[in-house]
């Protein structure tokens, strides 16, 4: 077995443009304790939540010193104490890696609890693998929370994103119409490409405008937002009475916010969700089954990009910044 560990250590949290927080430097191998399984990591996205963790430690969530990196795919190097599920090589992910406890992704060799890992069948890729958690299990929670009648509506913000394009596939799966908000001229008929059924670009079309014209005036039986702060009055304003605005990201930091009438009259409702606290519900074991199907069939397909080697982590981070990017970004090694 290895003797030394490659990991990416934050000892601050920072909103540095030059990122010289972040470094890559050499660690022991971490022994598994108590119900833990050793896992050689060798390919993990960088993902938009990865970064917030990155300038803001999840507002005090996480410990310093901490290794980020929210989800990837490995291979069984040893058993810990009362461990005993998985065999050595196999090939596993997990939902959730243990980032919160300053062990995330982003390292060679992971500790993790055995009750969270996923055998991940031959039928996927390395690329969609390293997938199974963040995505994919995100877009079927909120799609199961919002509970959307079949032929009826649901709106999203940042549709050009990879969880945006699993949600088009996945509503479209089960019979939803997605109305979706893109920023550039040239993504809505590359959505239209892959079945977005409607697109609306924000910036030359009234989003609130457009949604009563394609539903007919019924509005969206309920949103799904990424971005919040000054968009979500708009999202807001496109859902029908009581139904639910859903935040799932922030890309715009700044508060979300709702007219009064909205609230009071309408009785519109905004929530949020975290993969995090969802897939601890009794459901999980359900959940992963069904997401682990949908990503075998294709139903679910992860939208892969470009590799970068550990040394490389800054370059991967800003390509995952970049605006219209699209495909996901990984960290090989």
């Amino acid at each position: 077995m290895a003797t030394s560990n490659k990991i990416v250590k934050l000892d601050e949290f920072s909103m540095k443009d030059d990122l010289s927080h972040v470094q890559v430097v050499e660690a022991p191998v971490p022994e598994p304790k108590q119900g833990e399984v050793l896992v050689n990591a060798y390919l993990r996205p960088v993902n938009p939540t990865d970064v917030i963790l990155i300038k803001t430690g999840w507002g005090g969530l996480v410990p310093l010193p901490s290794t980020p990196g929210s989800e990837g795919v490995g291979k069984v190097v040893k058993n810990g104490p009362g461990a005993s599920k998985f065999k050595e090589g196999q090939r596993v992910a997990a939902a959730p890696w243990p980032q919160f406890q300053g062990r995330g992704s982003w390292a060679q060799y992971v500790a993790i609890p055995e009750k969270d890992l996923i055998l991940v069948p031959e039928s996927l890729s390395d690329q969609t693998a390293a997938q199974i958690f963040i995505n994919p299990m995100t877009v079927y929670g909120m799609l199961h929370e919002q509970n959307i009648p079949k032929g009826d509506f649901l709106l999203q913000t940042a549709a050009t994103s990879v969880l945006g394009r699993q949600m088009i596939s996945l509503a479209k799966h089960y019979g939803v119409q997605t109305i979706n908000v893109v920023r550039r001229k040239e993504a809505v008929d590359e959505l239209k490409s892959i079945g977005a059924e409607h697109v609306i670009n924000s910036e030359t079309e009234d989003i609130q405008k457009r949604v009563k014209e394609i539903t007919g005036g019924k509005m969206a039986c309920g949103a799904i937002d990424a971005i919040g702060g000054k968009m979500s009055p708009k999202v807001v304003a496109s859902i029908r009475k009581s139904g639910t605005h859903m935040l799932y990201g922030a890309l715009d930091p700044s508060s979300v916010s709702a007219s009064n009438s909205d609230l009071l009259a309408n009785t519109k409702v905004l929530t949020g969700f975290l993969i995090y606290d969802w897939i601890e519900k009794p459901h999980k074991q359900e959940v992963i089954k069904e997401v682990l199907s949908l990503l075998e069939q294709k139903i679910l397909e992860p939208h892969s990009g470009r590799s970068y080697k550990f040394e490389e982590v800054k370059e991967a981070i800003n390509e995952c910044n970049r605006a219209g990017r699209g495909a996901k970004v990984f960290l090989e090694g």
